[in-house]
């Protein structure tokens, strides 16, 4: 279906950020759109003659020095969703005695599935197999709906959220091989106004089987809004990555809340033209190998860069500038779920590890009063930018990436 842009919708959530004790939630007003679905593009050839790692790259694996259930950094925390090879999420549908169940299970399934699927396929370049195994059985939950509206808003009620819709489906249900669970309840629950992620810290969460799981989301009254982003949205944080909008911004100005990297990667803004991941998220999660990187440390060196949307190829050049800091340049073009990028080239951020989700721990230069979602930011044949004394130039460009020459200056 079309693409229907909602950016003047204004969601009231609660706000919350993820901590070492618990909940990974989704803690900021943010618009939703039910996203086209495409299958994986049709990858342009590229040579898969990659040369070996630079002996440095080592020196661009960015510790996560902010990590507490999410944050960016490598390597990513053994606790966290697998992101690689067979992954397998239950889903859950539980309803309330006060807002009964009005679609069938399969009609709710619908709205995510199999968007979600797909477009982890496409980020992953196939290396993540992920399956939605759902029980298409309403349980009846204990409480009214605002109970569990209210437990969201905190690490206990979340998890007592979730347990008691795992133990209510225990007898009919082998958790025993799954990799986490997601609980889906009816949109008309008001009192629930949105899906967190839930996160536990190493050895907590919700149990069944005789196995502990650390990860899992449950849906809210925004989920027809968001479609199926919403649940890669939140997989993101079950994965491990941080949120890339800001938390805290000026309610008055909305595209304030976006200022840190506008329209770029899911984990930023679902409404934005761009909603693949970054190569520093990719890489993060297994999708990119050590030799699809340039660690680049000092002087002048000239790389050409396929675009992130395809498979194969140098994805892209870092330049570590601190322990926990680094400069990032990879290449974007209107493919597959990025098929509305508004302009081609090359991207430039800034990615630390060092700050906390939802206070812009990736930053998308240049920054511009002019250009609010960064749409202008890919940088085109001849442009350049200098940040901390790295200079970054476009010297060739065309359909199949982009040739950047990188200086260091330190």
């Amino acid at each position: 279906m079309k693409k229907i842009s909602i950016r003047w919708i204004w969601i009231l959530v609660f706000a919350f950020a993820a901590c070492g004790c618990g909940i990974a939630s989704l803690p900021a007003a943010e618009t939703a759109v039910l996203a086209t679905q495409t299958a994986p593009p049709e990858m342009t050839a590229v040579s898969t003659e990659l040369p070996a790692p630079a002996a440095s790259v080592a020196e661009c694996k960015l510790p996560p020095l902010s990590f507490t259930n999410v944050g960016l950094g490598l390597p990513n925390p053994a606790f966290k969703m697998p992101s690689v090879g067979d992954v397998k999420t239950i889903v859950l549908f539980a309803d309330f005695s006060d807002v009964p169940a009005t679609q069938t299970p399969e009609e709710l399934l619908n709205i995510i599935s199999p968007g979600a699927e797909t477009y982890y396929a496409e980020m992953s370049y196939g290396r993540m197999n992920w399956t939605l195994q759902p029980h298409p059985v309403w349980l009846r939950l204990s409480q009214p709906s605002a109970h569990y509206g209210e437990g969201i808003r905190s690490y206990e009620g979340h998890l007592e959220f979730i347990q008691e819709a795992v133990t209510l489906a225990d007898a009919d249900v082998d958790f025993s091989t799954a990799d986490s669970v997601i609980v889906l309840v009816p949109p008309e629950a008001s009192a629930i106004p949105y899906g967190p992620a839930f996160g536990a810290s190493p050895g907590g969460g919700y149990f069944a089987d005789g196995k502990t799981f650390a990860n899992g989301a449950t849906s809210g009254a925004d989920l027809p809004g968001w479609g199926s982003y919403w649940l890669n949205h939140e997989t993101g944080h079950m994965m491990g990555l941080p949120d890339l909008y800001a938390y805290q911004y000026d309610a008055n100005n909305y595209p304030d809340q976006h200022r840190f990297v506008g329209d770029f990667s899911l984990m930023g803004f679902i409404d934005g033209s761009a909603p693949g991941f970054f190569a520093f998220e990719r890489w993060q999660l297994g999708w990119l190998d050590d030799a699809q990187i340039v660690c680049q440390t000092s002087a002048d060196q000239t790389t050409t860069l396929t675009p992130i949307e395809t498979q194969g190829g140098i994805k892209a050049v870092i330049v570590p500038i601190s322990e926990g800091k680094a400069l990032v340049v990879e290449s974007r073009r209107p493919i597959g779920v990025d098929a509305e990028l508004v302009k081609s080239g090359a991207l430039v951020y800034l990615a630390d590890t060092s700050i906390y989700s939802g206070e812009g721990t990736i930053t998308v230069l240049p920054v511009s009063e002019g250009d609010p979602y960064r749409v202008q930011s890919p940088l085109a044949m001849g442009e350049s930018i200098t940040v901390e004394g790295i200079t970054v130039t476009v010297i060739a460009s065309d359909d199949l990436g982009d040739t950047v020459q990188i200086v260091v200056v330190k």
